[in-house]
Protein backbone atom coordinates (compact mmCIF):
# COMPACT_ATOMS: atom_id res chain seq x y z
CA UNK A 1 0.00 0.00 0.00
CA UNK A 2 0.78 3.25 -0.82
CA UNK A 3 2.34 5.77 2.37
CA UNK A 4 -0.45 8.15 2.82
CA UNK A 5 1.05 9.36 1.80
CA UNK A 6 -9.61 33.75 0.44
CA UNK A 7 -11.55 38.91 -1.79
CA UNK A 8 -10.83 41.31 0.92
CA UNK A 9 -7.75 42.83 -0.14
CA UNK A 10 -5.54 43.71 2.75
CA UNK A 11 -2.24 46.17 1.43
CA UNK A 12 0.93 44.64 2.13
CA UNK A 13 2.82 45.62 5.55
CA UNK A 14 6.47 46.46 4.34
CA UNK A 15 8.03 49.71 5.57
CA UNK A 16 10.43 51.69 3.43
CA UNK A 17 13.84 51.80 4.94
CA UNK A 18 13.10 49.03 7.80
CA UNK A 19 12.56 45.87 5.78
CA UNK A 20 14.70 43.43 5.62
CA UNK A 21 14.87 40.21 3.82
CA UNK A 22 16.08 37.04 5.33
CA UNK A 23 19.37 35.75 4.57
CA UNK A 24 20.27 33.29 7.83
CA UNK A 25 19.45 30.14 6.62
CA UNK A 26 17.95 29.09 10.25
CA UNK A 27 15.84 31.78 10.37
CA UNK A 28 14.77 30.64 6.70
CA UNK A 29 13.99 27.51 7.94
CA UNK A 30 12.00 28.30 11.10
CA UNK A 31 9.53 30.23 9.37
CA UNK A 32 9.20 28.10 6.39
CA UNK A 33 6.40 25.72 7.10
CA UNK A 34 3.74 27.93 8.71
CA UNK A 35 3.33 31.01 7.03
CA UNK A 36 1.65 29.38 3.64
CA UNK A 37 -1.71 30.21 2.05
CA UNK A 38 -2.98 31.97 -0.65
CA UNK A 39 -5.30 34.13 -2.12
CA UNK A 40 -6.87 33.26 -5.09
CA UNK A 41 -9.13 34.61 -8.27
CA UNK A 42 -10.82 31.16 -9.12
CA UNK A 43 -10.28 27.77 -8.93
CA UNK A 44 -10.64 25.51 -11.90
CA UNK A 45 -13.99 23.90 -13.12
CA UNK A 46 -15.25 20.93 -11.43
CA UNK A 47 -13.84 17.57 -12.15
CA UNK A 48 -13.38 13.98 -10.56
CA UNK A 49 -10.12 14.06 -8.66
CA UNK A 50 -8.31 11.28 -10.88
CA UNK A 51 -9.18 13.95 -13.61
CA UNK A 52 -7.32 16.24 -12.18
CA UNK A 53 -3.71 13.64 -11.20
CA UNK A 54 -5.18 12.81 -7.71
CA UNK A 55 -5.30 9.12 -6.42
CA UNK A 56 -7.03 8.16 -3.49
CA UNK A 57 -4.44 6.22 -1.03
CA UNK A 58 -6.67 5.05 2.14
CA UNK A 59 -9.87 4.08 2.89
CA UNK A 60 -12.71 7.20 3.50
CA UNK A 61 -13.41 7.50 7.58
CA UNK A 62 -17.90 7.59 7.56
CA UNK A 63 -18.99 10.95 8.27
CA UNK A 64 -19.20 11.11 12.20
CA UNK A 65 -21.92 9.40 13.73
CA UNK A 66 -23.04 9.08 9.78
CA UNK A 67 -24.27 12.33 9.98
CA UNK A 68 -24.05 13.48 6.38
CA UNK A 69 -23.50 17.45 6.43
CA UNK A 70 -24.48 20.15 3.83
CA UNK A 71 -22.74 23.57 5.67
CA UNK A 72 -19.01 23.84 4.78
CA UNK A 73 -16.58 26.04 6.35
CA UNK A 74 -13.49 27.16 4.83
CA UNK A 75 -10.18 28.44 6.80
CA UNK A 76 -7.48 30.36 4.63
CA UNK A 77 -3.90 30.44 5.57
CA UNK A 78 -1.09 32.55 5.51
CA UNK A 79 -1.07 35.81 3.00
CA UNK A 80 -4.61 35.19 1.88
CA UNK A 81 -7.91 35.81 2.78
CA UNK A 82 -11.19 33.70 2.48
CA UNK A 83 -11.47 34.51 -1.13
CA UNK A 84 -8.64 31.88 -1.95
CA UNK A 85 -11.50 29.38 -1.77
CA UNK A 86 -13.35 30.95 -4.39
CA UNK A 87 -13.01 28.30 -6.79
CA UNK A 88 -13.41 25.48 -4.33
CA UNK A 89 -16.52 27.68 -3.20
CA UNK A 90 -18.06 27.86 -6.70
CA UNK A 91 -17.90 23.69 -7.32
CA UNK A 92 -19.53 23.50 -3.65
CA UNK A 93 -22.31 25.92 -4.01
CA UNK A 94 -23.29 23.96 -7.32
CA UNK A 95 -23.69 20.92 -5.49
CA UNK A 96 -26.14 22.33 -3.05
CA UNK A 97 -23.70 23.01 -0.32
CA UNK A 98 -23.77 26.23 2.38
CA UNK A 99 -20.09 27.53 2.35
CA UNK A 100 -18.89 30.13 4.48
CA UNK A 101 -15.30 31.36 4.64
CA UNK A 102 -13.59 32.94 7.79
CA UNK A 103 -11.36 35.70 7.55
CA UNK A 104 -8.47 35.14 9.83
CA UNK A 105 -6.20 37.99 11.60
CA UNK A 106 -2.61 36.04 11.77
CA UNK A 107 -1.55 37.60 14.27
CA UNK A 108 -1.59 35.03 16.64
CA UNK A 109 -2.93 31.43 16.72
CA UNK A 110 -5.44 31.75 19.69
CA UNK A 111 -6.97 34.89 18.32
CA UNK A 112 -7.66 32.80 14.61
CA UNK A 113 -8.91 29.92 16.64
CA UNK A 114 -11.05 31.76 18.57
CA UNK A 115 -12.70 33.08 15.05
CA UNK A 116 -13.10 29.73 13.98
CA UNK A 117 -14.56 28.44 17.05
CA UNK A 118 -17.17 31.54 17.13
CA UNK A 119 -17.79 30.74 13.86
CA UNK A 120 -18.75 27.11 13.96
CA UNK A 121 -20.76 27.70 17.16
CA UNK A 122 -22.95 30.03 14.95
CA UNK A 123 -23.54 26.82 12.81
CA UNK A 124 -26.61 24.99 14.03
CA UNK A 125 -26.42 21.63 11.94
CA UNK A 126 -23.57 19.22 11.37
CA UNK A 127 -20.46 21.05 9.33
CA UNK A 128 -17.10 20.00 7.86
CA UNK A 129 -14.24 22.36 8.57
CA UNK A 130 -11.20 22.66 5.76
CA UNK A 131 -8.25 24.08 6.49
CA UNK A 132 -5.05 25.02 4.05
CA UNK A 133 -2.00 25.05 5.10
CA UNK A 134 -1.54 27.27 8.04
CA UNK A 135 -5.08 27.29 8.35
CA UNK A 136 -4.54 23.63 9.26
CA UNK A 137 -3.35 23.92 11.86
CA UNK A 138 -6.07 26.75 13.46
CA UNK A 139 -8.81 24.44 12.46
CA UNK A 140 -6.93 21.95 14.70
CA UNK A 141 -7.30 24.40 17.32
CA UNK A 142 -10.79 25.02 16.93
CA UNK A 143 -12.61 22.02 16.33
CA UNK A 144 -11.51 19.96 19.85
CA UNK A 145 -14.97 19.15 21.53
CA UNK A 146 -17.40 20.85 18.93
CA UNK A 147 -20.05 18.15 18.43
CA UNK A 148 -21.20 19.53 15.42
CA UNK A 149 -18.07 19.16 13.52
CA UNK A 150 -18.04 15.86 10.77
CA UNK A 151 -15.39 15.92 9.22
CA UNK A 152 -11.85 17.90 8.77
CA UNK A 153 -10.19 18.33 5.81
CA UNK A 154 -6.24 19.40 5.73
CA UNK A 155 -5.58 21.21 2.22
CA UNK A 156 -1.92 20.80 1.76
CA UNK A 157 -1.90 21.53 5.56
CA UNK A 158 -0.30 21.75 8.91
CA UNK A 159 -1.79 18.89 11.40
CA UNK A 160 0.03 19.49 14.63
CA UNK A 161 -0.22 17.18 18.08
CA UNK A 162 -0.31 18.85 20.91
CA UNK A 163 2.69 20.83 22.27
CA UNK A 164 3.94 20.77 18.53
CA UNK A 165 5.00 23.89 16.67
CA UNK A 166 5.87 24.86 13.22
CA UNK A 167 9.31 25.56 14.15
CA UNK A 168 9.60 21.42 15.94
CA UNK A 169 7.79 19.83 12.89
CA UNK A 170 9.80 21.38 9.90
CA UNK A 171 13.05 20.43 11.71
CA UNK A 172 14.91 17.76 9.12
CA UNK A 173 13.26 19.06 6.29
CA UNK A 174 14.88 21.21 3.57
CA UNK A 175 14.24 24.96 3.48
CA UNK A 176 11.71 25.33 0.59
CA UNK A 177 12.20 27.50 -2.61
CA UNK A 178 8.85 29.31 -1.80
CA UNK A 179 10.16 30.62 1.41
CA UNK A 180 14.01 31.32 0.06
CA UNK A 181 13.80 35.17 0.31
CA UNK A 182 10.90 35.88 2.94
CA UNK A 183 10.22 39.57 4.13
CA UNK A 184 10.20 40.82 7.25
CA UNK A 185 8.95 44.35 8.49
CA UNK A 186 9.72 45.91 11.40
CA UNK A 187 6.52 44.82 13.11
CA UNK A 188 7.74 41.34 13.13
CA UNK A 189 5.37 40.28 10.00
CA UNK A 190 6.15 38.17 6.91
CA UNK A 191 5.62 38.04 3.35
CA UNK A 192 6.42 36.31 0.61
CA UNK A 193 9.30 37.35 -2.09
CA UNK A 194 7.07 38.22 -5.24
CA UNK A 195 9.43 36.53 -7.55
CA UNK A 196 9.68 33.24 -5.35
CA UNK A 197 5.71 33.78 -4.95
CA UNK A 198 5.08 33.36 -8.55
CA UNK A 199 7.17 31.05 -9.43
CA UNK A 200 7.69 28.50 -6.45
CA UNK A 201 4.70 28.81 -4.16
CA UNK A 202 1.93 29.19 -7.11
CA UNK A 203 4.06 27.46 -10.03
CA UNK A 204 0.69 25.45 -11.37
CA UNK A 205 -1.24 29.02 -11.46
CA UNK A 206 -1.53 31.34 -14.59
CA UNK A 207 0.94 34.27 -14.35
CA UNK A 208 -1.07 37.01 -14.57
CA UNK A 209 -3.26 35.38 -11.39
CA UNK A 210 -0.27 34.48 -9.55
CA UNK A 211 0.97 38.06 -9.97
CA UNK A 212 -2.24 39.57 -8.62
CA UNK A 213 -2.41 36.80 -6.11
CA UNK A 214 1.24 37.96 -5.21
CA UNK A 215 -0.31 41.92 -4.72
CA UNK A 216 -2.74 41.15 -2.43
CA UNK A 217 -0.58 38.99 0.09
CA UNK A 218 -1.26 39.20 3.56
CA UNK A 219 1.52 39.40 6.29
CA UNK A 220 1.42 36.66 8.97
CA UNK A 221 3.08 37.29 12.24
CA UNK A 222 6.61 35.52 12.90
CA UNK A 223 4.94 34.51 16.21
CA UNK A 224 3.03 31.73 15.35
CA UNK A 225 6.03 29.45 14.38
CA UNK A 226 6.89 28.76 17.77
CA UNK A 227 4.05 28.91 19.52
CA UNK A 228 2.97 25.90 20.79
CA UNK A 229 -0.67 23.61 19.33
CA UNK A 230 -2.95 22.23 22.01
CA UNK A 231 -5.00 18.99 21.88
CA UNK A 232 -6.41 18.73 18.11
CA UNK A 233 -9.41 18.05 17.04
CA UNK A 234 -8.06 15.48 14.74
CA UNK A 235 -8.30 13.32 17.46
CA UNK A 236 -11.79 12.51 17.30
CA UNK A 237 -13.25 13.76 14.33
CA UNK A 238 -12.64 11.76 11.16
CA UNK A 239 -9.93 13.30 8.87
CA UNK A 240 -9.23 13.96 4.97
CA UNK A 241 -6.33 14.81 4.33
CA UNK A 242 -4.89 16.31 0.10
CA UNK A 243 -1.30 16.24 -0.44
CA UNK A 244 0.30 18.52 -2.83
CA UNK A 245 2.80 16.54 -4.69
CA UNK A 246 4.64 19.35 -6.32
CA UNK A 247 4.63 21.85 -3.03
CA UNK A 248 7.45 23.61 -2.81
CA UNK A 249 6.00 25.45 0.28
CA UNK A 250 5.86 23.01 2.94
CA UNK A 251 7.15 19.61 2.06
CA UNK A 252 5.45 16.83 0.28
CA UNK A 253 6.56 13.95 2.55
CA UNK A 254 5.67 16.40 5.98
CA UNK A 255 2.32 16.02 4.26
CA UNK A 256 2.35 12.82 4.57
CA UNK A 257 3.87 12.13 7.94
CA UNK A 258 0.60 14.31 9.64
CA UNK A 259 -2.17 12.17 7.10
CA UNK A 260 -0.57 8.47 8.10
CA UNK A 261 -0.53 9.88 11.64
CA UNK A 262 -4.12 10.79 11.23
CA UNK A 263 -4.96 8.27 9.79
CA UNK A 264 -6.94 10.15 6.99
CA UNK A 265 -8.60 9.20 3.71
CA UNK A 266 -5.87 10.64 1.40
CA UNK A 267 -5.43 11.94 -1.88
CA UNK A 268 -2.31 13.15 -3.71
CA UNK A 269 -2.35 15.43 -6.29
CA UNK A 270 0.22 16.80 -8.71
CA UNK A 271 0.21 20.31 -7.35
CA UNK A 272 1.61 22.90 -6.21
CA UNK A 273 0.94 24.53 -2.82
CA UNK A 274 -2.03 26.44 -4.18
CA UNK A 275 -4.08 22.80 -4.90
CA UNK A 276 -7.61 25.04 -3.55
CA UNK A 277 -6.78 27.52 -6.73
CA UNK A 278 -5.31 25.15 -9.50
CA UNK A 279 -6.97 21.92 -8.73
CA UNK A 280 -10.52 23.57 -6.95
CA UNK A 281 -12.17 20.48 -8.71
CA UNK A 282 -10.25 17.84 -6.71
CA UNK A 283 -10.15 19.43 -3.65
CA UNK A 284 -14.02 19.88 -3.69
CA UNK A 285 -14.47 16.42 -4.57
CA UNK A 286 -12.67 15.55 -1.08
CA UNK A 287 -14.59 17.68 0.75
CA UNK A 288 -17.98 16.53 -0.38
CA UNK A 289 -16.41 12.93 0.23
CA UNK A 290 -15.79 14.02 4.27
CA UNK A 291 -19.27 15.80 4.10
CA UNK A 292 -21.23 12.52 3.94
CA UNK A 293 -21.90 12.50 -0.08
CA UNK A 294 -22.62 9.30 -1.48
Amino acid sequence: MNKPTSWRILPRQRILGSTRQLTDVSLRAALYAGVFALAALAGNAAADPRAEGASPLAGAHPARGSRAAKDVLLVHGAFADGSSWSGVTRRLERDGYTVRAVQLREQSLADDAALVRHAIAGIPRPVVVVGHSYGGIVISEATTGAANVVGLVYVAAFALDQGESIQGVITGYPPAPALKHLIVDDQGNATLDPADFVQHFAADVPRDEARALEAAQHPISVSILGTPAGVPGWKTIPSFYQVSTNDEAIDPNLQRSFAKRMGAHTIEIAASHVSLVSKSGAVAELIERAAGKQ
